[in-house]
């Protein structure tokens, strides 16, 4: 798959999506979100693609959406049903649920939809320079797409708040600190260490991975027996990637997964 907007290339097992309206700083349009959510259907049901990586083109990652004109509807929305909804909602949804682990790649901007969409991610490695936040509420905008559910679950309540109704910036070192994004490199270093970890990602047991997102965030809101109960449900999953790993323990070797 690939847009004008939304470029997709696969290389090995990672499929890596990158936003390409680098004139906007990446600020998405609806055709952009539809591509998106083009891309991680197709990695879904691809058994080639065993990570995803959402990256951007020029000097950021996502400014958030276009204020100014999010253009036209690709998909049908249906009648009723607001468009954000079948948009920014499904992006956020359909990363989270992908039963396979998605990486951000963040320089420049990454701010309001931008800020979403990598926390919709599972994994986020940021340059030095990067800055992250959540400014609507400097237009006096409220949040609807996604950020007052995420962003307390990954800093706390308290850090939650206080980011929400600032909207200030947050440079990277200070995301780092308080659990935002999981590793920061110096800006000429961003692509290689992405890539190492997407490919290292690639390599490893892609059904466990999925399982493991399905049960952290799933199992977040549950009470501890039902998380419980629902560990003992996953372990009936057959994951054959299980059987190799303990086999290489045994051999004293590494494993040699196939994603199954």
């Amino acid at each position: 798959m690939s847009t004008e907007r939304v470029l997709a290339e696969q290389s090995g097992g990672v499929l890596t999506v990158t936003l390409n309206r680098p004139e906007k700083l990446n600020a998405l349009t609806n055709e952009m979100l539809n591509g998106i959510l083009e891309a991680a259907e197709r990695a879904s049901f691809d058994e080639k693609t065993r990570a995803l990586v959402v990256q951007g083109a020029g000097r950021a990652f996502c400014a958030g959406d276009d204020l100014g004109d999010m253009g036209e509807f690709p998909r049908p929305v249906p009648p009723g049903t607001p468009t954000i909804s079948e948009y920014q909602h499904k992006v956020v949804k359909t990363l989270r649920s992908l039963p396979k682990p998605v990486i951000a790649s963040i320089h420049g901007v990454c701010l309001g939809m931008g800020l979403d969409l990598a926390m919709s991610c599972d994994l986020r490695i940021a340059a030095e320079s990067a800055r992250l936040g959540e400014p609507r509420i400097l237009r006096g905008l409220h949040i609807s797409t996604g950020s007052t559910y995420l962003l307390p679950r990954m800093v706390g309540l308290s850090r939650a708040v206080e980011i929400l109704m600032s909207g200030r910036f947050l440079q990277a070192g200070e995301a780092l600190s308080i659990g935002l994004v999981h590793r920061v490199v110096p800006d000429g270093e961003l692509e290689n260490a992405t890539q190492e970890l997407a490919g290292q990602i690639a390599r490893g047991p892609t059904k466990a991975y999925g399982f493991i997102k399905l049960q952290v965030y799933g199992e977040y809101d549950m009470k501890i027996d039902e998380a419980l109960r629902d560990m003992i449900y996953r372990e009936l999953d057959k994951i054959e990637d299980r059987e190799e790993g303990v086999k290489a323990f045994l051999e004293k070797r590494e494993p040699r997964f196939t994603g199954r």
